[in-house]
């Protein structure tokens, strides 16, 4: 919402038009009341014991970590991270590369529903243990690249 009266300010001096200038103005003149008035309502409405869900000091990235760490099901740590910007868990990436090491071939066998496509292409190929199994991946992705490639072009997306 700071940002919006920078914007009219800027607007107003490169020679925007007076009206809208002046609408704009008024409109945040309710808008933020409004929405403050409207956000303490809804936090004195909920229950006491629901108010520490709505907030919290922990970082993204402490969260991802602290959730790949915890969890013990391969689908949410998976989430947990290739889902999440590397930067969240850079740090615990030698963890990530030796669970995903350790799994994959389990993976293959078992074809767990989370471990689609999207999912694959977000785990590095050089992760995977086995020569073998890094170069099938390698050509499973190049083909998948090519078959979207030709979806494009006939107009099948």
């Amino acid at each position: 919402m700071a940002s919006l009266p920078v914007v009219i300010i800027i607007y107003a001096s490169q020679g925007g038009a007076a009206s809208i200038v002046s609408l704009a103005w008024r409109l945040l003149y309710i808008l933020i009341p409004s929405t403050l008035v409207i956000f303490c309502v809804f936090f004195i409405n909920i229950d006491k014991k629901y108010r520490h869900t709505f907030y919290s000091a922990e970082r993204g990235k402490d969260l991802t970590i602290r959730n790949f760490r915890e969890r013990s099901e391969d689908s949410t740590k998976a989430s947990y991270t290739f889902q999440m910007s590397k930067h969240h868990w850079n740090s615990i990436e030698e963890e990530v590369r030796s669970w995903v090491e350790s799994n994959w071939s389990k993976w293959k066998e078992e074809k767990p529903k989370w471990l689609d496509e999207n999912m694959k292409a977000k785990i590095p190929v050089e992760w995977i243990q086995t020569k073998k199994a890094r170069s099938e991946e390698k050509e499973r992705r190049k083909s998948v690249g090519k078959q979207s490639v030709a979806k494009i072009m006939m107009g099948d997306h």
